[in-house]
This record gives structure tokens, C-alpha cells and sequence, in this order.
């Protein structure tokens, strides 16, 4: 860029403090292609996933607001299970599959049911919630609305196909 010529709207400005979410920007996948080689280059920068889990396990618990929370204990469910149902959605894990069949990888989404805030694990293996939650992440505006839809099943041993949309919370009545 020429000293005279203005800096375009999404280059840093030199000495400009960039969110993570624009500085990673570069590197997020556009493709399917680039999904998968990101996926896999995500999962390999965990040692190992075994302590991952028991981590995120641990600072769950040390998190806690109440002592309520650190005696219920969360559940992973299955995101077919969830599919209709308004959540909150905070965060997400990449892990491993240890699965032969499908996706290679699966998220596990942290998130509360919006009706009572019951908090919830979903862990989900669909190529385009993954893509979604990927994202997601890129924007970094958590926490997001968000409620699982099947769209169809697949060809292939009929799987429902799922996918993220946006929910919008009831307006308060006027009375």
C-alpha cells in the first residue's frame, strides 16, 4: 500500500489492534476441501484428546455458579434428539471420531436450553453443523440463538440431516 493511498475497510492498520476473529480470518476455510484439512490440522493440535475431555470436564465444574451446577451433572445427547428445541449457544470442542463410518470429526456444542437454562453438551458429526459452528467461531459473537432442523435424510442409511438456524426469543406482551 502507497503512503498516499487510504487503507481498505478490513486491513489492519499498522499498530491497529485486531480482533482474533479478523486475524484468523485469513486462514478460515472457503471450501469443503479446506474444511477437512483444517478439521484435521485442529484435531492434531491436541496432544491428547483424552485429556482434553478431562479438562473441559474439570474447568466446567471450577466454573460453577452455584453449588447446583457443580452437583448436576451435564450429559452429552445427540443432536437428533434436539432438533426443535430453542438453545444457547456458547461454545464448541473439535474431537476425534473413533468411529470407522462418517465424519472423521464431531463437535461437542456447549450450550443451555433457552426455556429453563438447563445446561447441555450436543455432540453432532454433520459436515455443515461443523461448518456452521466453524463459523461461528470465526465471528466470535457468543452466545448465538441457535435450534438444530432436519433437512432431509441422507441417501445412504436414511440419517437425518441436520442443521444450525437462528431462533428469536418471544417479545415480552405488552400487558
Amino acid at each position: 500500500m502507497a503512503a498516499n493511498e487510504p487503507a481498505k475497510p478490513d486491513e489492519p492498520v499498522s499498530g491497529e489492534i485486531v480482533p482474533k476473529s479478523k486475524a484468523d480470518a485469513g486462514t478460515m476455510p472457503k471450501t469443503t476441501q479446506e474444511l477437512d484439512t483444517f478439521l484435521r490440522a485442529e484435531g492434531a493440535a491436541e496432544a491428547d484428546p483424552d485429556e482434553g475431555g478431562y479438562s473441559r470436564i474439570i474447568e466446567q465444574v471450577l466454573s460453577a455458579t452455584s453449588p447446583d451446577v457443580v452437583l448436576t451433572p451435564v450429559e452429552a445427547v445427540q443432536a437428533k434428539d434436539m432438533v426443535g428445541i430453542a438453545l444457547v449457544f456458547y461454545g464448541f470442542d473439535l474431537n476425534e471420531s473413533e468411529y470407522d463410518v462418517g465424519s472423521p470429526f464431531y463437535v461437542s456444542m456447549k450450550c443451555a436450553v433457552a426455556q429453563d437454562g438447563t445446561p447441555v453438551i450436543i455432540n453432532c458429526g454433520h459436515k455443515k453443523v461443523i461448518a456452521q459452528c466453524v463459523k461461528l467461531r470465526e465471528f466470535d459473537e457468543f452466545p448465538y440463538n441457535v435450534m438444530f432442523r432436519q433437512r432431509g435424510v441422507s441417501k445412504i442409511g436414511g440419517t437425518p440431516m441436520l442443521e444450525l438456524t437462528k431462533w428469536e426469543p418471544e417479545p415480552e406482551p405488552p400487558f
